[in-house]
């Protein structure tokens, strides 16, 4: 699968210089050379790295298709590792913790199941020892690495970064088998917070799930995040 993987990406990063046409203007006035009035107009053809003719407009689509189409099977095929990957230690963990028998009916059952949990939590300050405590009781609904494919989400109103309470207890979600950072941005903004602090999350376990990307707020004093997750197929 990593060498699958591999192949895919080198075939990407071969694609990834896209032509472009080149600026070339749409036409070109000729005047005479003693200053008279224009004589007349020569419309030019835009111009691609494939050439000008129609072959090599014919070609550059082509090229664009081509790198749609590996970029997005690119994607799914890293999903479908990611999602194996998580599957397997899930499956590793059940199996240390209940005999054969429970666990091969417990994986059979959980499959295709996936748990949300979302959430909007106190703010800091004079509610900080409130909002630790929030953290700590959705992680107890969250459960340990054997509870199966779980997202957990919401605006925290805290980061995962430093040493208060509520920062060592969303760090502490990934002893439960979360992806702590699997929310994070790295678009240059930061945070998606009014402010672009670090405080809305998006916690996977148990699924393959994409790079964070930003949604922009809108009338929202938050900026959303997208992060696509693929159930495993076993």
């Amino acid at each position: 699968m990593r060498r699958a993987q591999s192949s895919l990406d080198a075939g990407v990063k071969g694609l990834s210089s896209s032509p472009s046409p080149q600026p070339t203007p749409e036409s070109v006035t000729l005047r005479t050379t003693w200053g008279g009035a224009p004589a007349s107009s020569l419309r030019l053809t835009p111009t691609t790295t494939f050439g000008n003719t129609s072959g090599g407009t014919e070609c550059l689509d082509a090229h664009h298709q081509a790198r749609s189409a590996l970029d997005g099977a690119l994607k799914a095929f890293a999903a479908t590792v990611d999602s194996d990957a998580e599957r397997l230690e899930f499956s590793m963990a059940v199996y240390r913790k209940v005999d054969a028998d429970a666990a091969d009916s417990f994986l059979a059952i959980s499959r295709n199941r996936l748990d949300v949990l979302t959430t909007h939590l106190s703010k800091p300050g004079p509610h900080a020892a409130e909002q630790s405590a929030q953290i700590d009781r959705l992680r107890g609904l969250a459960g340990d690495p054997t509870s199966g494919n779980t997202v957990v989400t919401g605006d925290f109103n805290a980061g995962s970064e430093g040493n208060g309470p509520s920062a060592r207890g969303i760090r502490e979600f990934g002893g439960q088998g979360f992806d702590v950072d699997a929310g994070n941005i790295h678009d240059g903004k930061h945070g998606t917070s009014e402010y672009n602090y670090r405080i809305d999350h998006v916690l996977p376990r148990g699924v393959g799930s994409s790079e964070a990307t930003r949604w922009h707020r809108g009338k929202s004093d938050h900026d959303g995040q997208e992060v696509d997750v693929t159930l495993p197929y076993w």
